[in-house]
């Protein structure tokens, strides 16, 4: 195991792993001493387009800041709280019952003035209900075996940051717990269900592997051991089930052959500073085909209605 950097507030410019480093900082446009991405603004870039990655990229002066919504605001929150993160206080806040005598109403102007001052001091507002939520979670998490053995165990709130030697990026990765020794490594997931098909279907939709592939590279590029990348999902409602799993390592290469071509793309758009949207390179309009399952589906439905009328 390498020894941790403290951050010291300043750019970064040499690879390593990093503690003290809050989350706002990691994720700032200008925390190296050069551009820098995550797995968030590659997936994006894969998923959607160039466009689509700069939007909401911290490197853009003009970005679009995502709103929390409950479902966000609630996985942050248990991630903090599930994987023993200190400083909860110094980022969250429990929305108060009553507020000046009175039952919390989100549209009385003392509320609104509440909100608002809890804003500016760059907290997030949870209720009560989350937080018993998460307290199930976590009763939920104790009682799983594999918890239980010391999967969450390894080393809390590390940022592994290096340096791509064919595009020049900085890159960015922050896994949930990063292992002391085993090089298997841990994330935490919330999920609204445990069932195999549902998880099957959030790796694909929000690219798990691909997230996994980045974490496992950065820890290779620092020279700490990268075996394997495990999923401990756990439900946010009663029951709580809790469920394990480990991504394949085909699937990870894969993750890392989009990440390759994401970065590439990247730094071509960074480079020209132009950051097209899907369809751009086309100056008329189109075909657009109905999907062969749609005209299946169609053309067996006509064959049944002519056999209806015959």
């Amino acid at each position: 195991m390498i020894q941790s950097i403290r951050w010291d507030g300043n750019a970064i410019t040499q690879p390593g792993l990093y503690t003290k480093l809050p989350l706002p900082a990691y994720h700032r446009g200008d925390i190296c001493d050069g551009p820098s991405v995550s797995s968030t603004v590659l997936r994006k870039l894969w998923d959607g387009s160039p466009a689509h990655a700069w939007a909401h990229c911290a490197l853009n002066p003009a970005r679009v800041e995502e709103a929390d919504n409950e479902a966000f605001v609630l996985g942050r929150a248990a991630h903090h709280l599930l994987t023993a993160e200190i400083g909860f206080a110094d980022q969250f806040v429990v929305r108060p019952e009553t507020l000046e005598g009175e039952k919390w109403n989100g549209n009385r102007k003392e509320c609104k003035r509440w909100l608002a001052a809890k804003k500016r001091e760059g907290l997030t507002v949870v209720t009560a209900a989350q937080v018993e939520v998460i307290k199930g979670m976590a009763i939920s998490l104790g009682a799983f075996p594999l918890v239980q053995a010391g999967a969450l165990n390894g080393l809390i709130e590390r940022s592994l940051i290096w340096k791509d030697k064919e595009t020049g990026l900085w890159l960015k990765a922050r896994p949930d717990v990063t292992p002391n020794d085993s090089g298997d490594f841990i994330d935490l997931k919330t999920t609204p269900s445990v069932l195999y098909r549902d998880l099957q279907s959030s790796v694909a939709t929000f690219g798990y592997h691909q997230q996994a592939a980045l974490v496992l590279e950065g820890a290779m590029a620092l020279g700490l051991e990268a075996n394997s990348f495990t999923l401990i999902w756990v439900e946010k409602s009663a029951p709580f089930c809790v469920r394990a799993q480990q991504l394949k390592d085909e699937d990870i290469a894969r993750g890392m052959k989009q990440n390759r071509a994401a970065m590439r793309t990247f730094a071509d758009c960074l480079s020209s500073g132009v950051w097209p949207g899907p369809g751009d390179d086309r100056d008329d309009a189109e075909y657009v085909d109905l999907p062969d399952w749609k005209r299946a589906q169609i053309d067996e439905r006509l064959k049944f209605e002519l056999r209806e009328a015959a």
